[in-house]
C-alpha cells in the first residue's frame, strides 16, 4: 500500500472510532454515549494509541496486523466503559467481534492463504496463553474473576496474538494490582470489594501499544 494509501487508512482507523463507538453503545441500550468525562479520556487515549501502533506497524507494511489491532482497540473501548458502568462484558458484543475477526481472516485467507497461515501461527500463541493464564486465575479465584473476563481475554488472543496479548495482560494486571493496593492501603475499599476488571486490560492494551 502506497503512501497515500497508508494515509487513509490511518485517517479512518481514527475517524471510525467515536463512530463504532457510540453506535455499539447506543443500539446495545447502555448509556448515552460522551456524557462523561471518563469517555472522552478513553477515546483520546485510544485516539493516540491508533497513531502510535501506525507508526510502529503500518508503515512496515503489516497492513492486517494493523487492522485487527485497530479493531480490537475499538472493541476494548467499548467493553471498558460498559463493564465500568456495568460490572458486565456482554455476550453478544463478544460474539460480534468473533464474527469480525472470522471475517476479516476468511477475507485474508482468499487473498493471500501463505500470509494468513503465518499470521494464525501467532493468534494460537495469543489463545493458548489466554486460555491458560485466565483459565488458571478463574479456577482458583472460585468464580470471584468474572466468566465475561475470560471469554473476553480469548477475543484478545485471537486478536492481539501472541506478540501483544501478553504485555497487553501484563500491563494490565500491574495496573490493577498498584489501583487495589492503593484502595485498600487508603481505606476505600475492602478486600471484598469487587473492581471491574476489563478497564485495567483495557489500560494494558493502550500501554502496549503506546510501547510501539
Amino acid at each position: 500500500m502506497n503512501g497515500i494509501g497508508m494515509g487513509i487508512l490511518l485517517t479512518a482507523s481514527v475517524l471510525f472510532l467515536p463512530v463504532i463507538y457510540a453506535a455499539v453503545i447506543h443500539f446495545g441500550g447502555y448509556r448515552k454515549p460522551f456524557h462523561s468525562l471518563q469517555e472522552f479520556a478513553m477515546l483520546i487515549a485510544s485516539e493516540l494509541s491508533i497513531l502510535r501502533i501506525w507508526v510502529s506497524i503500518a508503515k512496515e507494511g503489516s497492513v492486517f496486523l494493523f487492522l485487527m489491532l485497530v479493531l480490537m482497540l475499538y472493541g476494548m473501548s467499548v467493553f471498558c466503559m460498559i463493564d465500568y458502568w456495568e460490572r458486565i462484558v456482554p455476550n453478544r458484543i463478544l460474539l460480534l467481534w468473533l464474527m469480525f475477526w472470522i471475517v476479516c481472516m476468511g477475507a485474508y485467507g482468499m487473498y493471500d492463504m501463505n500470509a494468513m497461515l503465518s499470521h494464525m501461527f501467532g493468534v494460537v500463541l495469543g489463545l493458548i496463553f489466554c486460555m491458560l493464564s485466565f483459565g488458571f486465575c478463574y479456577i482458583i479465584s472460585k468464580g470471584s474473576m468474572g466468566a465475561g473476563d475470560v471469554k473476553l481475554s480469548i477475543v484478545m488472543g485471537i486478536y492481539l496474538t501472541g506478540d501483544y496479548v501478553v504485555g497487553a495482560v501484563l500491563y494490565g494486571c500491574i495496573l490493577s494490582a498498584i489501583f487495589s493496593l492503593f484502595m485498600l492501603a487508603t481505606k476505600r475499599m475492602t478486600r471484598k470489594t469487587h473492581i471491574p476488571f476489563v478497564p485495567f486490560l483495557y489500560l494494558g492494551v493502550i500501554v502496549r501499544y503506546l510501547m510501539g
